[in-house]
């Protein structure tokens, strides 16, 4: 049959979607064909990256309209939630009784390794926040939603820092990610927070620091507990094989802080590390 000229006819037959399966930060994997859902899942690029799952971190994305004002509207509701909380009294407790230098943290703790110590004033210059995610935008190209768990945090953070100040009124706080946007620079401006690049965070944390960093990688906590911080809040850092992780660990008692209803994987099995007293 002769050939002709002719271009052939597009093919009329619709194309099927292929789906896509994506696994967020909390563990779920959604399957979904839709095509208004950004598809912008940065590849990594380091040497290994076949063997990688932790992608590139960008800058999170917020929802186009959303304000700052709107923002901390949102971060006040988390506030109150937080604040009611059974998590959040432990966790006040435990440092009260630390900087007031009154009692033993064992009556907060009824698991076996903790240790029964009198506790002394803890002197800090700092609060360091490594880890925090953003409060305001989607992760990993759009795909992931973590939001909620960082607005918890965060606003645990700020009653942690607003509870230190009162007996140590100098003491500043900062925060480090990379994935923090200019909406969440501005939201955490106007609590308080410095927001510094990496690796400033890391150069911040000393044996006069209290490290909060409820979502900081493992491969950052050999660099930040060499510093030898007084206090840390995160984790759990037991089962970590790590020389620099059990040193820390031999010094410090722990409490675990009781299960957080509104949101439980925000702080799931988190524990507040304190220096060991004589």
């Amino acid at each position: 049959m002769p050939h002709t000229g002719r271009p052939r006819k597009p093919d009329s037959k619709p194309q099927q979607q292929k789906r896509l399966q994506v696994t967020d930060a909390d563990g779920w994997t959604h399957v979904t064909t839709n095509k208004n859902v950004r598809r912008a899942l940065r590849p990594n690029h380091t040497p290994d990256a076949s063997q990688s799952s932790t992608p590139s971190l960008i800058p999170a994305e917020p929802p186009s309209r959303l304000t700052l004002d709107e923002l901390q509207n949102q971060f006040n509701g988390y506030r109150e939630r937080w604040e009611e909380s059974e998590t959040w009294r432990v966790m006040a407790d435990t440092l009260r009784r630390r900087f007031e230098g009154d009692s033993s943290i064992s009556d907060l703790e009824p698991e076996p390794e903790s240790h029964a110590s009198h506790a002394t004033p803890t002197p800090l210059e700092n609060i360091v926040c490594i880890g925090l995610g953003s409060p305001s935008g989607f992760l990993r190209g759009g795909w992931v939603d973590r939001r909620s768990v960082s607005l918890y945090q965060l606003a645990a953070l700020v009653c942690v820092m607003e509870l230190i100040k009162k007996c140590c009124p100098s003491i500043t706080a900062y925060a480090q990610d990379p994935v923090f946007n200019q909406l969440d620079r501005s939201l955490l401006d106007s609590l308080g927070i410095t927001v510094l690049d990496h690796p400033e965070g890391f150069a911040k944390v000393s044996d006069r620091s209290f490290l909060y960093c409820p979502g900081a990688e493992r491969t950052h906590l050999e660099q930040l507990l060499s510093s030898d911080p007084p206090l840390l809040f995160g984790g759990p850092l037991e089962g970590i094989e790590s020389e620099v992780v059990g040193r820390y660990l031999g010094s410090r008692e722990s409490v675990r802080v009781p299960t957080f209803g509104s949101n439980e994987h925000a702080f799931w099995n988190m524990r507040l590390y304190l220096l060991k007293k004589d």
